[in-house]
């Protein structure tokens, strides 16, 4: 069966990021990539989900017995304009009187539309939508900061013993400046410790305070298909835990943000848990 659009779209943006993922030439296909899936989408009606989250709605895409992950209404804009405005700030590092709100809907809506179209694509498809959104943040980060990531570092250099720490992406500024830790993740659950032993090693092997942790994720939710309710699955009492025990994280990322980890930047120790469009406006005083 050939590759459908929106597959085709996908594979170019994995053949051009290789060795260069700040190459605005990746901005351009992650816009066709849009297009492809907005078109895609097109095709199929909205499905009404019951949200299970305050303060939050949520639809799915389906059809024809299929249906996707949930959507979050009030983030998804469905339209080019606000990812073309980020684009544009980007390439002229303007973000003078940008809007925060709007950089994380134009963002969550790239991400999320691809996502829905993989999963009424490829049944049980994780990996794709997962791989997808490294590519997009990872690419976004890069352009904003003007540098390419590494994405193994040395942490063991004893006798015959060479062990190198792999991560999603860390960037170095250079002497004197932020050097930024940057996991990936489309959901976390409990799979985030990882985040903070990662940062632990870190600290451990280059000092306190170099590598600045800053996890970028896509959301927590969850849809039951049969009863077609939506939850978020969230720990932040584990991550209390984790951010006092275990290592510090600067700064936590999300595009849908729950409101249990919002909640957690009024109590000790703080996790300051923020949209992730707001990085654009404090990457260069995040230190």
């Amino acid at each position: 069966m050939p590759a459908h659009a929106v597959e085709k779209a996908y594979q170019a943006i994995q053949k051009s990021q290789s060795g260069d993922i700040k190459n605005p030439q990746i901005g351009k296909r992650l816009t066709d990539l849009f297009g492809e899936c907005v078109k895609f989408l097109g095709g199929f009606g909205r499905v009404r989900l019951k949200s299970k989250v305050p303060e939050k709605e949520y639809f799915a895409f389906g059809g024809e017995g299929k249906i996707s992950r949930p959507v979050n209404q009030a983030l998804y804009i469905g339209d080019v304009s606000g990812w073309n405005d980020l684009l544009q700030r980007i390439a002229k590092r303007d973000f003078k009187r940008a809007d925060a709100t709007k950089i994380t809907q134009a963002i969550y809506t790239v991400a999320i539309s691809f996502c829905a179209s993989i999963d009424l694509l490829k049944k049980g498809d994780q990996k794709t939508p997962g791989t997808f959104f490294e590519y997009l943040i990872g690419h976004l980060f890069a352009s904003r900061l003007g540098i390419n990531p590494r994405t193994r570092l040395p942490v063991l250099n004893v006798d015959d013993l060479k062990t190198e720490l792999p991560t999603d992406f860390v960037f170095d500024l250079g002497k004197g400046k932020p050097k930024f830790h940057l996991p990936v993740k489309t959901s976390t659950r409990e799979r985030v410790i990882q985040v903070w032993a990662h940062q632990r090693v870190l600290n451990g092997v280059y000092g306190t305070g170099l590598f600045l942790g800053t996890p970028v994720i896509l959301t927590e939710t969850k849809n039951d298909v049969a009863r077609r309710e939506v939850v978020e699955i969230c720990l932040p009492d584990q991550w209390r835990l984790y951010q006092m025990h275990i290592a510090q994280l600067r700064r936590i990322y999300y595009l849908d943000i729950p409101a249990a980890y919002t909640a957690l930047n009024l109590v000790f120790p703080p996790l300051r848990v923020r949209p992730f469009g707001e990085f654009f406006l404090e990457a260069d005083t995040l230190s």
